[in-house]
């Protein structure tokens, strides 16, 4: 049974904006087909690679949330590293570890379109994280970004 994902979240990666907002994405239905990757129809596959420490306790089937770190320009232009939840609830379908664990490997992403331009515009924006939900948690939440001058207020 797939789980319904009702949404995803963005915060936008650019300088002008700084906010999260969710855009409905495909309900969760069964299709038909699925390709040979286990893919489902209407969705496709985001290969990241990541490094082997990220990939260690990672597994097909494993539910994630994308987070990517980036120097943001704030409002008194000063420059600041910010994270940002950019997806949420997305499955893995594959992953290709290192030979080495010190090397970098691969997760295969389900993305549907929309996801996979945020995914690669992630990859080129900063550096880009994983976190693994606990099984059977695939509640949507809004994100407000991660900054150390609002933890340190």
């Amino acid at each position: 049974m797939k789980v319904k994902r009702t949404g995803l979240s963005l915060a936008v990666l650019a300088v002008a904006a700084l906010s999260a907002v969710s855009i409905a994405a495909q309900e969760g239905k069964k299709t038909e087909a699925k390709t040979r990757s286990g893919i489902e129809a209407g969705y496709r596959g985001f290969t990241l690679t990541l490094p082997g420490t990220q990939l260690a306790f990672l597994n097909k089937g494993d539910r994630v949330d994308v987070l990517v770190t980036f120097e943001a320009k704030m409002k008194d232009d000063v420059k600041e590293k910010v994270t940002a939840t950019i997806l949420q609830n997305v499955v893995i379908v594959a992953i290709r570890p290192p030979a080495k664990f010190e090397d970098n490997g691969a997760v295969e992403l389900e993305v549907n379109p929309n996801e996979g331009q945020y995914a690669a515009l992630s990859v080129q924006q900063g550096s880009v994280h994983l976190l693994v939900r606990a099984e059977g948690d695939t509640e949507m939440k809004p994100m407000e970004m991660a900054s150390f001058r609002k933890l340190f207020r």
